[in-house]
């Protein structure tokens, strides 16, 4: 069976930490990377989540990339009174993230179109937050919707 490839586009709090183990966990999936977007908790408190997330599942072979850290024409608005300050608060011990593993350099926007056009077989784009990496992307480059088979949000 063929592994469906797939772009989480998070913003990591409690419920995506899930959505990423889930996904990193199944045999069916092959995870081309991860973008984050601020949403639950601001960009920076996401990619360092997405940091923790991988680290803690063993994955540092999945590449994260920062995304947007706003709505494209709001403020933003956190779900600090559902995740915490953070966006992934937790009375646990600390995960503390491998030095060298980084959140890559290019941005999301950039990432999710090069990903489109690089792969022979379209590709899914899993948003679990707010759609501003994916609206950039498909602002940036609209042939990309041609490369994506499916749009699968919560």
């Amino acid at each position: 069976m063929k592994k469906k490839k797939i772009i989480l586009d998070c913003d990591p709090g409690h419920d995506d930490a899930v959505a990423i183990m889930l996904a990193a966990a199944s045999k069916e999936i092959d995870i081309l990377g991860i973008t984050c977007v601020g949403g639950n908790a601001t960009l920076e408190n996401t990619k360092l989540n997405a940091l923790k997330i991988c680290t803690l599942i063993d994955r540092t072979d999945i590449r994260i990339y920062a995304g947007s850290d706003k709505p494209i024409h709001y403020d933003l608005v956190t779900a600090a009174h559902v995740h915490g300050k953070s966006g992934l608060d937790t009375d646990g011990d600390p995960i503390f993230v491998d030095p060298l593993y980084k959140i890559q350099n290019k941005s999301a926007a950039d990432f999710i179109i090069d990903e489109c056009h690089k792969n022979e077989d379209k590709i899914y784009l899993c948003p679990t937050g707010p759609l501003t990496n994916i609206a950039l992307s498909l602002e940036k480059d609209p042939s990309i919707k041609n490369k994506i088979r499916e749009i699968v949000f919560m």
